[in-house]
């Protein structure tokens, strides 16, 4: 009887560390919930990463004259005395000014 427990308790033993071996190397090769998680090294990395392609999407914001806003440059527009706005409403209140 106590040589059949024990032969129970190393048959467990042996396929606990086979599957707790199996268990690490899977973890240290996927990332599994955390890869999509956005407070995980590898979002912040993706999101770090530029291509080629983003590298041109950048642009500089401009601050309205007149309200303070922040808008990308190609967004602007000139007022009459030659500052940049962000809307019309704002270049027509540069010009009343």
């Amino acid at each position: 009887m106590l040589q059949r427990i024990a032969l129970v308790v190393a048959v467990l033993y042996v396929v606990w560390r086979i599957l707790s071996a199996f268990g690490r190397r899977l973890g240290q090769t996927t990332d599994g919930a955390d890869r999509f998680s956005r407070f995980s090294r590898h979002g912040r990395d993706r999101w770090a990463q530029t291509d080629e392609g983003e590298q041109g999407s950048r642009e500089e914001l401009v601050e309205c004259a007149v309200c303070g806003t922040m808008v990308p440059a190609s967004h602007s527009r000139l007022a009459e005395d030659g500052h940049q706005v962000c809307s019309e409403d704002c270049r027509r209140a540069a010009g009343a000014v």
